[in-house]
């Protein structure tokens, strides 16, 4: 009975294989050949480009022949087409070739095989008996009955076995009554059964394999998974061309805890300067959490329920133009139904996971991270001339906090910003003086539901001279800084909390804003100072281009670089800010007055490698090529606040710490292999780290790779900065390539904190020639999931 179950199970998943292979639109037709007819004595001459040579080791007919027989190593070629039998029967005046016995023909990069057959060599169409036949595009072998060839890369098939892995039993087949091969090469079966090592294991009476192009409408291989939250998931995607510009893809994500959800992806690229991509899905939940002790134990305890079954996410980027490509347009659209829809579906095609890759893979943009309550929305605009630019902006941030019962609109203060507008004038030379100016202006119209909205105006010019000598470069700058306001509503709602540039909490007092027209002036001034030491080493004698000596490289020089560098930085503290609107940091400006010097190190290697190169006589010749590489970079970087050492508050809480964290940077990478960044944050005052990122990366081609990384955040309270929460992960990842078609991949990520760990994964992967697939294991606090990937049409 076991066994029988198990045998449903497999010819159910083979029919859901079978059903995603995809189909495909593309070609190429043949030109019409003349032949060079065969004529006996005839005067030897060279074969113009269209005419076919006929040769054999014995030949019967005159020119009075219907028809000339030729035995032993029959060969007729045209270019790389070529045709050789133990046989041939050539018809003069139709261009008809019969051919019997060890058929080989060469078809551009088609190979036939068969036992006879007949060709018309003016349309280069015919049929074989007993037929093999191997196209490169698509990766297709074709063993059949007969073939029929047709005009350009067509052909026809009976009785025939259709694979894309070669052997006497392949890993998988269909054998079908009849067939085609089209144009676009596409492969067309009829009456049809897919065989796993010729053994059939179910019938269908069409099928449609893949074929030279790789935009092709058909269904793509499902997703099959299984989780604790989701239960069995298959996710059966179907890919449609919607023409040269446009693709579209399907998603039908069934969840057997969850229901049925449906998604939607566009793609789109209308010139080098526009393309798109828009995602959505859609679905009712089976399961809601109407009170926050419903929700999954890894949500925090956020005060937050989700009442709702209908569940969406809306999402997009757009790059493009209005009018003309120099008004460039960007778009950046992230919608969704509640709080928890990306915690719930983060992981598969439509997931979350995915879909941040694709935005990052195709536009360098992010989104935010699942667990946010706020989901931005924006608009630009955007022209540059040789010196001014202009950005116009709209922004729509979502605040998942006020949906779904948890709050009402009416009470939302998210501030959204419709619209903004800046102006630039780039930094340029002034008037011959040695002045550099630039100018920064910005106009912003902010909206509220609940607290204040209104427009906001600021201006900031600066100047700067830059001074330069043999040892140092100096650049002294001065800066303004003017803003006003004009509320448009004034509501009181009470304290407003934000987080300043430090991680202290800060409060605004509604109360204490002012209705009307306000505005605030201050100004800023700063130099930075740097310099550039640098001296080459001879680490090794010059190679020299000897033939011999190919392949061989070595270090040759080494360049050693420092830069002192010193910037000083003063904006006075500015008071009487309490009575302005908050809408963002800006309009809580702090004085600063602080000296930051780094030293960075920079090793430069110069490496000679004696290269292979033809001659003018064709004979190799010898030559000594270089490449340079910034090896290793060391920097060290603190800062000195002199407000902070001035500083009479609260000092019986907070002593004074003028000095900052000394950070420390190393990246290493002095051969392809290895890849090694670490920065570390050292309190002089701790005297312990406050603060690391580090990854180190090992790889070999052929063998795998190693990867171990640590993060490590401090919990901080000092007079500038805190830190409430503190950070200490490992990640290690792991990829071994047992076999060339087996590999062997893990990750572990280890929360120190709270002495759990946050996701162990195990992934198989078996890549053979005609198909792939891959088992993985994620266990993670929430969830555990199985997922199962397979593709048998790898060509």
């Amino acid at each position: 009975m076991k066994k029988r179950s198990r045998i449903s199970i497999l010819a159910g998943m083979l029919v859901i294989l079978v059903l995603c292979l995809p189909w495909t639109l593309v070609g190429k037709s043949a030109e019409v050949n003349t032949v060079r007819k065969y004529v006996p004595d005839a005067p030897v001459k060279t074969p113009e480009m269209n005419e076919w040579v006929f040769s054999a080791d014995r030949v019967v007919g005159d020119h009075t022949s219907e028809y000339i027989e030729a035995f032993g190593n029959c060969s007729l070629s045209l270019g790389e087409d070529q045709l050789r039998a133990d046989f041939a029967r050539y018809y003069q005046s139709t261009g008809w070739v019969f051919l019997k016995g060890n058929i080989r023909a060469n078809w551009g990069s088609d190979f036939i095989q068969a036992d006879e057959g007949e060709f018309d060599l003016n349309t280069m169409t015919g049929w074989l008996k007993n037929g093999k036949l191997f196209m490169a595009k698509p990766h297709v072998y074709v063993e059949a009955e007969r073939v029929g060839k047709t005009q350009g890369d067509t052909y026809t098939f009976k009785n025939a076995k259709v694979t894309s892995c070669s052997g006497e039993k392949p890993a998988w087949s269909v054998t079908t009554e009849e067939g085609d091969v089209t144009l676009d090469g596409r492969v067309h079966l009829y009456r049809s059964a897919f065989r796993i090592k010729d053994i059939p294991v179910f019938y269908w009476p069409y099928m449609a394999l893949p074929g030279k192009k790789k935009r092709q409408s058909g269904f793509l291989m499902p997703y099959v998974s299984s989780s604790k939250k989701l239960g069995l998931q298959v996710n059966q995607p179907y890919y449609w061309v919607i023409n040269d510009e446009m693709d579209a893809t399907f998603y039908q994500n069934y969840m057997s805890k969850r229901g049925y959800m449906q998604g939607v992806e566009f793609r789109h690229a209308e010139d080098a300067s526009t393309k798109g991509l828009w995602k959505a899905d859609f679905m009712q939940d089976a399961v809601r959490a109407t009170k926050e002790s419903d929700e999954w134990d890894d949500y925090d305890s956020d005060g937050l329920t989700r009442s709702n079954r209908d569940r969406w996410w809306i999402r997009s980027k757009y790059d493009g133009w209005l009018g003309s490509p120099k008004w460039q347009v960007k778009l950046d659209l992230d919608v969704v139904s509640d709080q928890n829809y990306l915690r719930d579906f983060q992981d598969g095609p439509t997931g979350f996971d995915r879909t941040r890759d694709d935005f990052l893979d195709a536009f360098g943009r992010d989104i935010e991270n699942k667990d946010s309550l706020e989901r931005l929305n924006t608009a630009y605009i955007s022209r540059s001339w040789n010196r001014f630019g202009l950005v116009g902006l709209a922004q729509y941030d979502q605040n998942l906090a006020y949906r779904n019962k948890n709050g009402t609109s009416s009470e939302d203060p998210t501030v959204q910003t419709l619209p903004q507008i800046s102006g630039f004038a780039f930094q340029q030379s002034l008037l011959g003086l040695g002045l550099e100016g630039s100018f920064d202006t910005e106009y912003s119209y902010f909206h509220r539901e609940y607290g204040n909205a209104g427009h906001r105006f600021r201006a900031v010019p600066e100047l700067k001279m830059p001074i330069k000598t043999s040892m140092v470069t100096l650049i002294p700058s001065l800066s303004a800084d003017h803003t006003s306001y004009n509320l448009t509503s004034h509501e009181k709602t009470g304290d407003i909390s934000y987080i300043d540039t430090g991680g202290r909490t800060q409060v605004v007092d509604t109360n204490k804003i002012k209705d009307g027209y306000q505005s605030r002036t201050t100004w800023a001034g700063g130099l930075t100072a740097f310099s550039e030491m640098s001296k080459v080493f001879n680490t090794g004698d010059d190679l020299s281009a000897e033939p011999g000596l190919a392949g061989t490289s070595r270090w040759t020089r080494l360049k050693h670089s420092v830069v002192p560098r010193v910037q000083y930085r003063y904006t006075p503290r500015i008071t009487g800010q309490s009575s302005l609107p908050y809408f963002d940091s800006k309009d809580r400006l702090e004085g600063d007055n602080r000296i930051t010097y780094s030293l960075t190190n920079v090793l430069d290697r110069r490496r000679d490698r004696v290269s292979l190169a033809p001659g003018e006589d064709e004979a190799p010749s010898a030559r000594v090529v270089s490449d340079y590489l910034d090896f290793l970079m060391f920097r060290v970087e603190q800062s000195y606040d002199v407000f902070e050492a001035e500083r009479k508050d609260d000092l019986s809480t907070y002593k004074r710490r003028p000095f900052s964290d000394v950070m420390a940077e190393l990246k290493i990478k002095p051969e392809n292999w290895i890849d090694l960044l670490t920065r570390n944050w050292f309190s002089p005052y701790l005297g312990d780290m406050t603060q690391s990122e580090t990854s180190v990366r090992l790889h070999k081609d052929g063998l795998g790779s190693f990867t171990v990384g640590y993060d490590f955040q401090e919990r901080i309270d000092e007079y500038l900065r805190a830190r409430t929460d503190r950070m200490s992960i490992v990640r290690l990842g792991a990829e071994w390539e047992m076999t060339d078609s087996l590999t062997l991949a893990a990750k572990y990520r280890h929360d120190f904190e709270s002495e759990r760990d946050l996701e162990r994964t195990l992934k198989l992967s078996w890549a053979a020639e005609c198909y792939s697939l891959y088992f993985s294991f994620t266990q993670k606090p929430s969830d555990n999931r199985y997922e199962v990937g397979f593709d048998l049409l790898s060509f």
